[in-house]
């Protein structure tokens, strides 16, 4: 009986190390919510690259999945995680230097718990779209050598948002832009790349002819094939 009971109690503390949905005990009690997706033919139980995900302000981490990253095809962990603020009907990130420094490092700190948490090869990559496009931004900046690759999109990064000039950098970068951006000009996704390249982070910035959204409509077919490329140089 009492075999059983431990059996029992051990699969409860699997299922939920497993499918627990936020990841806590991060510095200054940061914490993120988060879901996991699945693309290819890759499973709970496999060893995977695995692509986080920062969703735009005012968006959900499934709306976001549902729109901008069903059509990834190679065997992948996507994990979205939930920005920090309430916004409209969604969530936000941070949008000031004392918030990008608290939660930039909270989103590193996750971003390796994750990779210990669940099977996965190699280091994560990173995407994130609009304000979390600026959060990937940052990442690539301040706390690079946590992740592979990382792909901002229609994100922006200005020197006022450090709090400190201390720079850990790594993974190579690959940023995409509407030229027709309304919401955040492609000007500001150039200055990010112009730090990022004055701080030695190897990046290629795409523009393209659209808007805000390209990464959801014109632009989605070449930036899934982007992601995927690097997936599988990872598998």
């Amino acid at each position: 009986m009492k075999i059983v009971i431990a059996l029992v109690v051990l699969a409860g503390l699997a299922k939920w190390w497993f499918t627990d949905p936020s990841i806590s005990g991060l510095t200054n009690d940061v914490s993120f919510s988060y879901i996991v997706k699945y693309s290819g033919n890759g499973g709970s139980g496999d060893s995977l690259p695995m692509l986080l995900a920062l969703h735009g302000n005012g968006d959900t981490p499934d709306h976001f999945y549902e729109t901008a990253l069903d059509q990834l095809s190679v065997p992948a962990r996507i994990v979205l995680l939930e920005g920090p603020f309430d916004n409209a009907s969604g969530s936000a990130w941070p949008w000031n230097a004392d918030s990008f420094a608290q939660y930039g490092k909270g989103v590193s700190e996750a971003a390796e718990q994750l990779a210990a948490k669940f099977p996965t090869v190699q280091k994560p990559v990173l995407l994130g779209f609009s304000g979390g496009g600026m959060m990937a931004y940052y990442q690539a900046v301040k706390h690079g050598d946590s992740y592979s690759y990382i792909f901002p999109v229609s994100g922006k990064l200005s020197p006022d948002l450090f709090s400190d000039k201390s720079f850990s950098t790594g993974a190579k970068v690959l940023a995409f832009h509407g030229k027709n951006d309304g919401v955040i000009s492609s000007s500001g996704g150039k200055t990010a790349v112009k730090i990022l390249q004055a701080n030695g982070v190897g990046v290629k910035f795409v523009e393209f002819d659209g808007g805000h959204l390209g990464i959801f409509k014109e632009m989605k077919p070449e930036i899934t094939k982007a992601i995927e490329q690097k997936l599988l140089i990872l598998n």
